[in-house]
This record gives C-alpha cells, sequence and structure tokens, in this order.
C-alpha cells in the first residue's frame, strides 16, 4: 500500500478507498502523483445501500471508473487556492467538477468538510457526498 492509500484509510475514507483500489486508479495513484483528490466520507457513502455500493465496486467495471476518476485531478491544489474563487478542474474521468470557494468550499454540491489531508506530492480533501459525473456514458 502506498502513502496515498495509507493516508485514505487513515484518515478513515474507507468505503472511498475500496473504491478507489477496486478501479483502474488504484494502480495509477500508487505512482505518487501530484494529485488533488476529492475523497468522500464513510459518512457520504453510508447514503447508498450496501448493496449498491457493493454493485458499483462488483459489477459495474465502466460505471466505477468513470464515478471513482470523478473524484481526483493532476496537481496538488491546497484548499487556500479555493478560496475566494470559483475554479473548473479537468478529473481523470475527463469531466469538470467546479470548485467554489466563494462562500464556504464547494466541489460541486458537496461541501469541503476535512481539507488538505497531505500523502506525499498528493492532497486529499475529505467531502461530504460522493461525486457523480453529469451524464458518465455507461448510464445511456
Amino acid at each position: 500500500m502506498n502513502a496515498i492509500h495509507e493516508a485514505l484509510s487513515g484518515a478513515g475514507f474507507n468505503a472511498f478507498t475500496r473504491m478507489l483500489k477496486a478501479s483502474p486508479f488504484g494502480a495509477q495513484l500508487e505512482n505518487g502523483g501530484p494529485f488533488t483528490i476529492f475523497a468522500p466520507t464513510d459518512e457520504a457513502f453510508d447514503k447508498f445501500p450496501v448493496a449498491s455500493l457493493d454493485r458499483l465496486i462488483d459489477g459495474k467495471p465502466d460505471l466505477l471508473t468513470a464515478v471513482a476518476g470523478y473524484h481526483f485531478a493532476v496537481g496538488k491544489v491546497l484548499s487556500k487556492r479555493f478560496a475566494g474563487a470559483r475554479i473548473r478542474a479537468v478529473t481523470y474521468g475527463g469531466q469538470s467538477l467546479i470548485i467554489d470557494g466563494k462562500s464556504g468550499l464547494r466541489v460541486n454540491t458537496a461541501n469541503l468538510v476535512r481539507p488538505d489531508i497531505i500523502a506525499g506530492a498528493c492532497v486529499i480533501h475529505g467531502i461530504d457526498s460522493v461525486l457523480w459525473p453529469r451524464e458518465p456514458a455507461v448510464a445511456r
């Protein structure tokens, strides 16, 4: 397990760590970054029925790749860079996130609840919701 997976697990992002490891991005994170990772808390995943999360991880590889890839981007960006700004970031899933720091810190509709967990060349920002791509190709 590398520093990023250890930091995610150590900070209690267990469901997200499980999702990443099951996706092709788990191996990509082994390279060490730099990445900015928006990690849903376990409470965010608690909003999903356990069977749905298991199906996502174990039975829907294309959807898993789309959802997992929507949670991180290239580069290490600390939360202070977001303050007072509205930024568009392109994710590894190829879609854009809107990071809004004009009134609090939000990533799309998720609130940043645990910012700036440093893991080597990466930064992890804990969020209170699972980010869902607008139109994952596999949903069509």
